[in-house]
């Protein structure tokens, strides 16, 4: 039932709870201290009688008869051990000797009934002169005092439901007046779609939870604006690379089939389609990582490896590629760097950034591998150029795939924007981090740490 119901609803009603909680509480004390006051009236009424007929014995005992038929005190009793001593008229007029009798409460008010109905506070206490102990009974009419708890009983019951209704109808309003800024985020989400994501939810004037809550959707709202920018990006990058070779291989198809037999290079026509092939199976092998990686379905296997054996083994892996540009690689070692990281990932995230670095670095030009650890302990390697560098500008974007500095001349080297963001990825999945530094002309560094053990 309670999940039926709406917010606004369910702060209604539990508002209305505590309150009728509260006020029944409250109501309950005061009707308790109330009655509680009046009965200590009474016993103080009591208490003065007692002390006033205790005086009257010590004093003049024999002017009891009188106060018996006319004085002030209407209702007592005084026994001289087992003989009555006197009574007054009032007190033998509604028996009360009958209902009292047997009676040992000594100094303890209490109550009974009389024949007729009415009801009386009783006291009994003994008072002792010289020689002699008198039991005096003294007694108060107490209908004042139900009359008086009747009425504030119906006063209570009458305006409980009152309070609750009028507690229920504020809540109400301020449920309404709370959630207001609810109602109005939430209007304003339903409005926001895939093609409007730039929109933001209002935020209020007050630093308030509901402000709080908005500003949490608004970054949460940019972040997804962000990710479909990136998707839109990396779709349309995706499409222009895949485009690139599949119209080479076209365009060299096509070129073969208008060319005269006698003059058709076939092996050469075949070497090139193979070319663009390959680049075109590089690219869609990088696609496939990347895209496995954001599904977190690329397991890593950690072991603890030196990372000077791994750069060597990278090293004469790429070499090739450095004897062709007649260029220098230098390792470096500073320190025993030891981590515990995934061969192959980390592999690869150096084997992209020692490409980058042949491709980019001028012909018998040196690169520097560098080994060691940090002051914080932690296992670094350090890849240092002097090729064409990155401007200030590109440094934020050089790890966004796709992403290129000069797009020409990474076409003519064969990049497609991938490397660096799939080194990154491999870095970062092991724990680690790349850093870069680049002057525009003067060479790049890129530093690669991985925590303590």
């Amino acid at each position: 039932m309670a999940s039926r119901l709406g917010v606004r609803a369910r702060f209604t009603l539990l508002y209305g709870m505590a309150m009728m909680v509260t006020v029944v509480m409250m109501c309950g004390g005061i009707y308790f201290f109330v009655q509680r006051a009046l009965l200590r009236q009474v016993e103080n009424h009591l208490r003065k009688d007692f002390s006033t007929i205790s005086e009257y014995l010590k004093h003049d005992p024999a002017a009891l008869s009188k106060v018996a038929n006319h004085g002030p005190i209407l209702l007592f009793s005084v026994q001289d051990g087992l003989q009555a001593l006197v009574s007054s008229d009032d007190w033998i007029h509604e028996k009360l000797e009958q209902i009292v009798v047997g009676q040992h409460a000594e100094n303890k008010p209490f109550s009974v009934r009389a024949a007729n109905g009415k009801h009386y506070r009783v006291l009994i206490a003994t008072a002792a002169q010289a020689d002699r102990s008198y039991r005096i009974v003294v007694a108060h009419d107490e209908d004042s005092v139900k009359q008086t708890r009747k009425t504030l009983a119906l006063i209570i019951l009458l305006t409980l439901p009152i309070a609750i209704t009028i507690s229920l109808a504020i809540g109400y309003v301020i449920a309404g007046r709370v959630l207001a800024p609810i109602i109005s985020i939430t209007r304003k989400a339903e409005e926001i779609s895939a093609e409007n994501l730039s929109e933001r939810l209002p935020i209020g004037e007050n630093n308030d939870e509901f402000s709080r809550l908005a500003t949490v959707f608004n970054q949460t709202f940019a972040r997804i604006e962000d990710s479909f920018d990136r998707l839109r990006r990396f779709t349309a990058d995706a499409s222009h690379e895949l485009r690139t070779p599949l119209a080479a291989i076209r365009s060299i198809g096509e070129t073969a089939m208008h060319t005269p037999e006698e003059q058709l290079n076939s092996r050469e026509t075949i070497g090139s389609i193979l070319e663009e092939s390959d680049r075109l199976r590089q690219l869609v092998d990088a696609l496939l990582m990347l895209s496995r990686a954001d599904a977190g379905e690329v397991g890593v296997q950690r072991e603890i490896l030196d990372l000077a054996e791994l750069a060597r083994d990278t090293v004469d892996f790429m070499y090739v590629l450095a004897e062709e540009k007649h260029q220098s690689i230098k390792i470096a070692i500073l320190g025993e760097a030891i981590a515990k990281i995934d061969r192959a990932s980390v592999r690869q995230a150096i084997t992209n950034l020692l490409d980058n670095a042949i491709k980019y670095s001028p012909a018998e030009s040196d690169i520097l591998i560098s080994i060691g650890v940090t002051t914080h302990n932690e296992a670094f390697i350090e890849i240092a150029d002097s090729g064409i560098g990155i401007p200030e500008l590109d440094l934020p974007h050089i790890f966004d795939r796709f992403y290129r500095v000069d797009k020409g001349r990474s076409r003519e080297v064969g990049g497609a924007g991938l490397g660096l963001s799939i080194a990154k990825w491999a870095i970062e999945i092991n724990g680690g981090k790349i850093e870069v530094e680049s002057t525009s002309s003067q060479g790049s560094v890129f530093r690669v740490v991985f925590p303590e053990l």
